[in-house]
């Protein structure tokens, strides 16, 4: 287990939300391309980013938790979120993959 301390969480919940942010950016590219398109790739768009938007959320949620949790649950937190994180950026890639071919 990690010997926590105030600045291991908060370098910890920066670089979360600097990956949030940058995955935001992904969104807004694809939102403009969807909008582009007919009308079947904005209903597609809009229900992964419905998907996104509530993961986002969750993932907030979970940092919020990590500064007042206990160091035991920390870890448990921590891989949530991570795991997470990994799954919006491989399907928000695989998308905007998929949508701008």
């Amino acid at each position: 287990m990690l010997n926590l301390n105030e600045k291991t969480m908060d370098a910890y919940q920066e670089k979360v939300r600097a990956q949030m942010k940058a995955m935001k950016a992904k969104m807004q590219m694809f939102e403009a391309n969807a909008e582009k398109a007919g009308a079947d790739m904005r209903i597609k768009y809009h229900k992964n980013v419905n998907d996104w938007k509530s993961r986002f959320t969750n993932v907030e949620m979970e940092l919020d938790k990590l500064s007042d949790t206990a160091e035991e649950n920390w870890d448990d937190i921590r891989s949530n979120i991570d795991e997470t994180m990994d799954e919006l950026s491989n399907t928000i890639e695989s998308a905007t993959k998929q949508f701008s071919n």
